[in-house]
């Protein structure tokens, strides 16, 4: 099946699209609960099959990406242990990005975006649950985005010349300054903040995301991650510190930055063009 196939089923079935994406995606995003738990503790992803904490093996029909666990209500069936909510939101969200790129990309932006989007969830989870990033996933993003750039230019853009390959080499130029600008700017800001705070600033995974970030989005979409995800994390943040001043209480909260710029870089992946056009004729005004 080609891309304009792809671009004709959409097309002629948007409904059916739409479901069928995000069928896949709740399917991906079960996958993804299993690596978020056990990635971060060095354990398989692939044995044992998934399981209760109890240690007792979780029938398939009770395995099925949010019904089941509405239908647990929340609650292991055999120990009656509660199953934590970010499951079926992991699921949830999955299916909505999926739909939302089958949905407003170009049907090979879409495919891409079918291992990005999963990547920059997988990781954001990682840091919310236990604060650590595992490096497999974090440099596969990096290696896909490069890849991607080669097989698919129109995903940084590159469709204006005849020739085919020279867009396929373009956009690889593209990708690999954006790695290079996303790993610049983190390790500085990592490097003073350091410096200045006299412990350490940032960790080593925003640079390898950001770096990800910035081979699927170019060096544009690099900058933006870091900025945007410094609003959204700030954004996140304040409530807490606002309850804390009304309590008299210290804030010693602790915001995970991963989740931040994974945010940050799937919003500049579905509409950096848009931004760009906005910056310019917000600037030119």
């Amino acid at each position: 099946m080609t891309f304009a196939d792809l671009r004709n089923f959409a097309h002629l079935h948007p409904g059916l699209a739409a479901l069928s994406a995000g069928a896949f995606g709740a399917c991906v995003g079960s996958f993804l609960n299993v690596c978020i738990h056990r990635l971060p503790k060095g354990e398989s992803i692939v044995k044992p099959g998934s399981h209760c904490a109890c240690g007792q093996p979780i029938p398939f029909w009770l395995n099925i990406p949010l019904f089941g666990w509405l239908f647990l209500r929340g609650r292991a069936k055999c120990c009656g242990a509660t199953i934590s909510v970010r499951y079926p939101l992991v699921e949830l969200a999955t299916a909505l990005l999926f739909v939302a790129a089958w949905s407003f990309l170009p049907p090979a932006k879409a495919v891409a975006a079918c291992v990005f989007l999963p990547l920059l969830v997988l990781l954001a989870g990682c840091d919310l649950d236990d604060m650590m990033v595992p490096d497999a996933p974090n440099f596969a993003l990096v290696g896909t985005g490069i890849l991607f750039a080669m097989l698919i230019p129109s995903m940084l853009g590159e469709t204006g010349h005849s020739i085919e390959a020279v867009n396929r080499f373009r956009a690889l130029i593209d990708s690999l300054l954006g790695v290079a600008v996303g790993t610049a700017l983190i390790w500085w800001i990592r490097t003073l903040g350091t410096i200045l705070a006299g412990r350490e600033a940032m960790g080593e995974a925003d640079i390898i995301l950001c770096a990800g970030i910035g081979a699927y989005c170019g060096w544009q979409g690099a900058v933006f991650c870091l900025f945007g995800g410094s609003v959204v994390g700030v954004v996140t943040a304040l409530p807490s510190w606002i309850i804390s001043k009304i309590k008299g209480e210290e804030y010693e909260g602790v915001v995970p930055f991963v989740p931040s710029l994974a945010i940050a870089g799937a919003v500049w992946f579905f509409r950096g063009p848009e931004l760009v056009l906005a910056w310019r004729t917000w600037a030119g005004s």
